[in-house]
C-alpha cells in the first residue's frame, strides 16, 4: 500500500499561519484599545463628575473618583484595563450603571440581525446584478443599473433613511417610522433578542410578518448604500474575465455558456468582489451607528452614540474593542474564502 508522504511543512505551515493570524488580531486590538485609552484621558471631560452627578459636591465627586481609579496613575489605570479585557470585563456604565458586557450583551443580537440580512440582500442582489450588466452590456436594464450604481454611492445614508422614513412611513404608513418588535405585543417570548429569529422560533407568521416591516426601513437604508459599490465592481470584474483568452479557448472548445460564464468566468470574478464584501461588512459592524439613530434600532450602534453623548468612556472603549475585532475577524475569514475560488491559492498553501 502507497503511502502519502507530506512535506514536513505541511502542518507546521497552517499552524504558523492561524498562530500569525492570532496574534495579529490581538496586536491590532492592542493598538486600538491603547489609543482609545489615551483619547479617554485627553478629551475634557470628567468622568468622575459625570459618573457622581452635575449636582455632586467637590467631596462626592473625589469619592467616585477614588472608586472608579481615576486618581492613580496613568499607567497603572491601562494595565488594570488590560487585565480586566483580558478576564472578558469591560467595566461599568456610567450611564446604564450596570456592566458594559451585560448591556453589550442585550444590544448585540438586534445588531447582528440588521447587519446578517441587510448584507445578505446586498451582497445577493449586487452580485446578480453585477453579472447581467456584464452579459448583457447593453439595454434599458444596463442603463438603470448605471443609474443605481452612480446614485447608490453619491448619497448619504442618512438621506437615504430619512427619504424613506418620510415617504414610506410617515406619509403612506407602510412601515413603523422607528424601533424594533414589540415582542409581548406581538406575543411571542424574547429568546434571542433578534426579532425575526424569535418569531421564526415561535412560528407565528404575524409576528414574522410585524418583524419584517420593522426591519424594512432600517435594512434597504443599508442595501442602498451599500449595493453600488457591489454592482459597480462585479460587473467591471466580470466583464474583464470574459475578455479574457482562457474564455474564448472554452467557447471554442464547445462548452456550454452557463459552465463559461457561471463557473470559470465568475469564480476568478469573484476574488475582488469577496475582498470588498468583507471590507464593507466590517465596515457594518462599527457603521450602523447612523441607521440605527435614525431608526431607534435598540442596537450596539445606538447604545454607542448614547455612551458618545454621555461620554461613557468604558463603554465606548468595549465598543472600539468589538468593533475591530469583529473587522479583523471578518478580513480573516475572507482570506480562508480565496482558496474555495481559486484553487491556485489552495495549492500555494
Amino acid at each position: 500500500m502507497a503511502i502519502i508522504q507530506y512535506p514536513p511543512s505541511f502542518g507546521a505551515g497552517r499552524l504558523a499561519r492561524f498562530v500569525k493570524g492570532v496574534v495579529w488580531l490581538l496586536l491590532v486590538v492592542l493598538v486600538a484599545v491603547s489609543i482609545t485609552f489615551a483619547l479617554s484621558r485627553i478629551v475634557p471631560a470628567d468622568p468622575a463628575r459625570l459618573a457622581a452627578g452635575l449636582e455632586a459636591g467637590p467631596e462626592q465627586v473625589e469619592r467616585v473618583r477614588q472608586d472608579m481609579g481615576l486618581d492613580d496613575p496613568v499607567m497603572v489605570q491601562y494595565v488594570r484595563y488590560i487585565a480586566g479585557l483580558v478576564r472578558g470585563d469591560f467595566g461599568d456604565s456610567i450611564r446604564t450603571r450596570g456592566p458594559i458586557l451585560d448591556d453589550v450583551v442585550e444590544a448585540l443580537p438586534a445588531s447582528i440581525e440588521l447587519i446578517v440580512v441587510s448584507f445578505a440582500i446586498f451582497a445577493s442582489l449586487g452580485i446578480l446584478a453585477g453579472i447581467i450588466w456584464a452579459y448583457w452590456p447593453r439595454g434599458v436594464h444596463a442603463i438603470l443599473l448605471r443609474a443605481v450604481a452612480v446614485a447608490g454611492s453619491a448619497v448619504p445614508v442618512f438621506w437615504v433613511g430619512l427619504l424613506l422614513q418620510i415617504v414610506l412611513a410617515a406619509r403612506l404608513g407602510w412601515f413603523p417610522v422607528a424601533g424594533n418588535l414589540n415582542h409581548a405585543a406581538a406575543g411571542i417570548a424574547e429568546v434571542t433578542g433578534a426579532g425575526l429569529l424569535d418569531a421564526l422560533i415561535a412560528r407565528s407568521p404575524p409576528a414574522m410578518w410585524e418583524a419584517a416591516r420593522v426591519l424594512f426601513l432600517p435594512v434597504m437604508t443599508i442595501v442602498i448604500h451599500n449595493i453600488a459599490l457591489t454592482i459597480a465592481l462585479m460587473r467591471s470584474s466580470l466583464a474583464d474575465q470574459l475578455d479574457r483568452e482562457y474564455v474564448r479557448a472554452a467557447r471554442a472548445r464547445g462548452l456550454s455558456e452557463w459552465r463559461v460564464v457561471m463557473v470559470d468566468a465568475l469564480r476568478n470574478a469573484l476574488n475582488p468582489v469577496v475582498t470588498m464584501l468583507g471590507l464593507q461588512l466590517g465596515w457594518l459592524l462599527g457603521g450602523v451607528v447612523i441607521v440605527e439613530v435614525i431608526f431607534s434600532w435598540p442596537g450596539i450602534g445606538l447604545y454607542a452614540f448614547s455612551s458618545f453623548q454621555a461620554f461613557d468612556y468604558n463603554a465606548i472603549m468595549a465598543i472600539t474593542v468589538l468593533a475591530t475585532a469583529g473587522f479583523v475577524l471578518v478580513n480573516a475569514l475572507v482570506g480562508q474564502i480565496y482558496p474555495l475560488l481559486d484553487p491556485r491559492i489552495r495549492e500555494a498553501r
